[in-house]
């Protein structure tokens, strides 16, 4: 099950996911471990709220499937650009996005001030 790859990479502590999908936390835990599975609704309600299909979260597929209708209207929009980009133009956002995440807010905020001066 790639149920604690999927809390890790959105950021989430196990308390915040448990209390999300209103389940304990030491029940979330032995999910992730293998120690017992989630009912059918449970793995419905994880599916949607990742946005990944039953597949990937059970780990009968290896590549996570983004469905469109479980985007922001900014996520699908900023895809739509990206589409129309070359290979190397979209490296380059990748690595402008990979610098915002690593980048506190404050700096960002900070760095756009500085340049407006």
């Amino acid at each position: 099950m790639n149920l604690k790859n999927l809390r890790m990479q959105n950021n989430l502590s196990q308390q915040q996911l448990a209390k999300t999908l209103g389940i304990k936390q030491n029940t979330l835990s032995n999910y992730e471990n293998g120690i017992t599975q989630p009912d059918l609704n449970l793995i419905i309600k994880i599916s949607d709220f990742f946005g990944c299909s039953i597949d990937y979260l059970l780990g009968h597929q290896t590549k996570n499937t983004v469905y469109l209708d479980s985007l922001t209207e900014n996520q699908k929009e900023a895809i739509s650009l990206i589409k129309t980009l070359s290979d190397r133009e979209t490296a380059k956002v990748i690595g402008y996005i990979e610098r915002i995440k690593e980048t506190p807010l404050e700096d960002i905020i900070l760095k756009h001030l500085e340049s407006e001066e």
